[in-house]
């Protein structure tokens, strides 16, 4: 018999009561673990911030793990919605404007509750890959492939869904670092400029070609 992952929910939620209890449920998980951090956050504290029993906590998450893992999928849920409002198809006739748009909507989503996703972020390799994310970030991908491809014309061949794996990949991984790490920049002009000149310029038509260093 295969093991139970620690980190996947019980059961989902189907009546709205159930439904309701689960959100007060996340929405303690959250403070205990902002106020108590993660080693100090138990399931027993967040049930009662929840004002549940221990059992009912446990009909939808089995562990501390799963409560983080909630927490990390429904992050990326409003990720995604965010950005996909400015992904919506459409003419593209200033790229620099859209760009920093961009950068600048999704810095400050996560600039929103910094301490809190500043431990989710620490936390998700512990958690281990979540399939709910992967395709979520697959669903962003796909977004911003569908935009660029009806809007850019590149000057030499280019592996479109390569180039976007790249920008998403970069992005990800600079904002994510800045959170845990100079979470005093999340949000300021400063750190939008800086990201946005990172796309832009491998986003551009390179004015000349790559040329290898190799001799012959």
């Amino acid at each position: 018999m295969s093991k139970r992952i620690r980190s996947a929910p019980r059961k989902q939620p189907r009546q709205e009561r159930a439904k309701a209890t689960v959100e007060t449920i996340l929405e303690a998980a959250a403070h205990v673990l902002v106020t108590s951090g993660y080693e100090g956050a138990t399931t027993k504290a967040v049930a009662e911030r929840a004002g549940v029993s221990i059992g009912s906590l446990y009909q939808y998450f089995p562990s501390k793990e799963a409560l983080v893992a909630m927490l990390l999928e429904r992050f990326h849920q409003q990720a995604v919605e965010v950005l996909s409002d400015k992904l919506v198809p459409h003419p593209i006739t200033d790229l620099e404007q859209e760009v920093r748009e961009l950068v600048r909507v999704l810095v400050e989503f996560y600039g929103v509750n910094p301490r809190l996703q500043r431990l989710l972020l620490e936390q998700a390799p512990r958690i281990g890959p979540l399939r709910a994310v992967q395709e979520l970030e697959t669903r962003v991908e796909s977004l911003v492939q569908t935009v660029l491809a009806q809007n850019l014309a590149f000057e030499r061949p280019r592996n479109l869904g390569l180039v976007v794996f790249i920008i998403i990949r970069a992005l990800r991984s600079a904002v994510w670092a800045t959170v845990v790490e100079r979470p005093e920049l999340m949000g300021t002009p400063e750190l939008v400029e800086e990201l946005s000149t990172l796309v832009l310029g491998y986003l551009r038509p390179r004015a000349y070609p790559v040329t290898s260093s190799r001799s012959p």
